[in-house]
């Protein structure tokens, strides 16, 4: 702790559980009085936490026979060749969680332009109050298979029953040169939300990140050739649960 504040590591070590109980008693303390701090601890949490959902399995699988083969003709189980590959597997494997982590500080240009042209049909067309979209939500199978058409990426239409909100429906919108589709959902307080999808097949990261714009707020992620906005007016938690229940969904 430097200035009355907490170094980065400290963090990252109290997100991955490795202070001690005094230490961790701590730091929730001084997340208590420096809100932005929280938020940001918050993020890498949820992170940590989709990291585990999305690689655990793959932990547990057997190791490759390739693998096994090219360890033995390197000398053995218990020779240096084994150790050195087992050192380029972790150097490997922390490389890539290394630059997940990047991508969520530093940010990027084409997420951000997904989350600005999101943001903005999200404030034109939500206020539409006769003509919000051009699919009904009763049309959910048509709606579906149109938009992945259009788009050129097959998705899952979300069913957010369970959260409070119904499928109003979509339309087909345009990005830049490519087109993309929105859905449009709503609760029974009458508040909306949006789903801004689009394909970005030269994509090469795999990021989810969180923008507000006054009452806004959008959660976007982009997960191979799929880009995907969530926005509404709600505060950042609330916000990153319904997003990883609808990316989930999106998934199929």
């Amino acid at each position: 702790m430097s200035n009355g504040r907490f170094d980065e590591w400290a963090l990252h070590a109290f997100v991955d559980g490795e202070v001690s109980d005094d230490q961790r008693d701590e730091i929730h303390a001084y997340l208590r009085d420096h809100p932005e701090e929280a938020a940001r601890v918050a993020d890498w949490e949820e992170q940590r936490r989709m990291l585990h959902r999305s690689f655990d399995g793959v932990a547990e699988e057997p190791i490759p026979s390739a693998l096994l083969a090219t360890a033995r003709r390197g000398g053995g189980w218990r020779g240096k060749p084994f150790s050195m590959m087992a050192a380029a597997l972790v150097l490997l494997m922390l490389g890539g969680l290394a630059g997940w982590f990047l991508a969520q500080e530093t940010g990027g240009s084409l997420a951000g332009n997904i989350a600005q042209n999101a943001l903005a049909a999200h404030r034109v067309y939500t206020a539409e109050v006769r003509h919000p979209v051009e699919v009904q939500g009763s049309e959910r199978a048509h709606l579906q298979s149109w938009l992945s058409k259009r788009i050129g990426t097959e998705f899952v239409v979300p069913d957010l029953t369970a959260q409070g909100y119904t499928l109003l429906g979509g339309r087909l919108l345009i990005t830049g040169e490519r087109p993309a589709a929105l859905l449009m959902f709503e609760d029974t307080g009458r508040k909306r939300i949006t789903i801004y999808l689009t394909s970005q097949p030269e994509n090469t990261e795999t990021a989810i990140r969180v923008q507000r714009k006054g009452p806004l707020i959008a959660c976007y992620w982009l997960d191979g050739k799929l880009g995907f906005v969530v926005s509404g007016e709600m505060d950042r938690e609330p916000m990153m649960k319904l997003a990883d229940i609808i990316y989930e969904q999106l998934e199929g």
